[in-house]
């Protein structure tokens, strides 16, 4: 029996040695400080559960050197292996991905996915100008010349060192870089930027059982014969959030929609609602910025058509302010994230002329009802009261004056008639601060 026994905790341990958990990483977002926050305290949670393996899957058109630098150091510094799979089809690991690729223990990528266009981009909104220069545009150029110079041969020897370590041919990875070249899944295999091309996770996992990987520090560690079900570490409910935010388009959507909030707010003062939800829609713009920088000129543009509308309601332009600003509307969205290195191209005109269209259109109504204010005649005083129709609130008798509610105001009034609540009255005489009313059907 004991005999038994122990046989069967040696099975049992023997499995366990042979069937590992393996945690799945989606890097298929932006890289920035949410998606860099994410990436890192996965592989922190994998390594505090002991996993066998940590799958990053990659689908990124990269994001800023400073996140990805963390990554990497993660990755770097991590006792369970990193595998990065670029994948599903169609996918890229471009720019600052290249770099989270690099520096796995393996890479493999499926089929009709890429990996390149590593050149440093400036994440800027504007051009830094120098300071006092003698011959501004020749020392201008001389100056970024050598700052980017800098950035790029750092990266260079930065990505030369990690190639070296881990075995793979550095002179295509530093093309990426110099020249922003791009690899297909076959030449980078044949060129040893990667080591597998598999379609899809099983077959990802049928090439690593039992295989050997090199790890960073030198040593060699045998991955298992057989894994388990990757298990997803999914963000938590804030990253979730922030990470929406930090989407160009959910980001243009909160910031117009915060100005409409607002505007009507500030012309229907006691609404309360619109002002609410724009202002929670512009902190929640105000909180993306950090993470999506915007192009100065196109936020420029987008204020100055807001600008021409809010203007409609005291100049008559004839609808010559209102079409400036639907085109400074358009131009400044198209130009808003234009260049920037999380966003590429920045927003499509598909995306963006429906939705300005829409808020013009709101916009323009919004304008035409105040313009329809203001023709009306100015009431001031009690003697509008005059004439007015009000409600009773308050009971009315003869001898005991009541309440009437009119023109949003509750007014102590008095009759000769009893005059339950809720009855309609005529305003007939103003006594000081006490109406004289009278029911409707007597009042006329």
């Amino acid at each position: 029996m004991k005999f038994f026994k122990f046989g069967l905790i040696l099975v049992l341990f023997s499995l366990s040695a042979f069937c590992q958990s393996v945690y799945k990483i989606n890097l298929d977002a932006p890289i920035h400080q949410i998606t860099e926050e994410y990436v890192v305290e996965g592989i922190k949670i994998a390594n505090r559960d002991n996993v066998a393996l940590i799958l990053l899957v990659i689908d990124t058109p990269g994001g800023y050197i400073k996140n990805v630098e963390k990554i990497q150091r993660a990755i770097i510094e991590s006792k369970a292996p990193v595998v990065a799979f670029v994948y599903p089809s169609g996918a890229r690991a471009a720019s600052g991905g290249v770099f989270v690729a690099v520096s796995s223990d393996f890479i493999a990528m499926a089929p009709g996915t890429t990996i390149g266009s590593a050149h440093p981009v400036s994440g800027l909104p504007i051009p830094v100008t120098p300071t006092n220069p003698q011959n501004p545009d020749e020392k201008q150029k001389s100056e970024d010349s050598v700052m980017l110079d800098k950035i790029v041969n750092d990266l260079n020897a930065h990505l030369r060192s990690i190639c070296e370590i881990r075995g793979r041919n550095a002179e295509p990875i530093q093309k990426m870089v110099k020249e922003s070249i791009s690899l297909t899944e076959r030449e980078a295999l044949e060129q040893k930027v990667i080591e597998l091309v598999a379609k899809d996770e099983t077959e990802l996992f049928e090439n690593l059982k039992g295989k050997s990987l090199k790890r960073f520090d030198g040593s060699d560690t045998k991955l298992p014969s057989y894994f388990d079900e990757p298990k997803l570490v999914k963000m938590t409910f804030r990253q979730k959030v922030l990470s929406s935010i930090a989407d160009p388009e959910i980001a243009f959507v909160l910031l117009l929609l915060g100005v409409l909030g607002l505007f009507v707010e500030f012309k229907a003062p006691g609404l309360i609602f619109p002002g609410v939800i724009g202002g929670i829609a512009i902190l929640l713009y105000l909180l993306s910025l950090p993470l999506l920088p915007v192009n100065a000129v196109g936020v420029l543009l987008v204020l100055l058509g807001i600008v021409f509308f809010i203007l409609e309601i005291k100049v008559v332009s004839y609808g010559i302010l209102g079409i400036g600003g639907t085109a400074a509307l358009i131009i400044g969205s198209l130009m808003l994230y234009k260049g920037n290195p999380l966003t590429g191209e920045g927003l499509h005109i598909s995306f963006v002329l429906p939705i300005v269209l829409a808020f013009a259109a709101i916009l323009a109504f919004l304008v035409y009802l105040a313009i329809k204010a203001f023709k009306n005649p100015v009431q001031a005083g009690a003697e509008t009261l005059l004439g007015q129709t009000a409600v009773v609130r308050e009971r009315i008798e003869p001898n005991k004056p009541g309440k009437v509610f009119v023109f949003g105001e509750y007014w102590s009034a008095e009759s000769d008639k009893t005059l339950e609540i809720g009855a309609k009255v005529k305003i007939v005489e103003i006594k000081g601060m006490v109406l004289k009313v009278e029911p409707l059907e007597i009042g006329g």
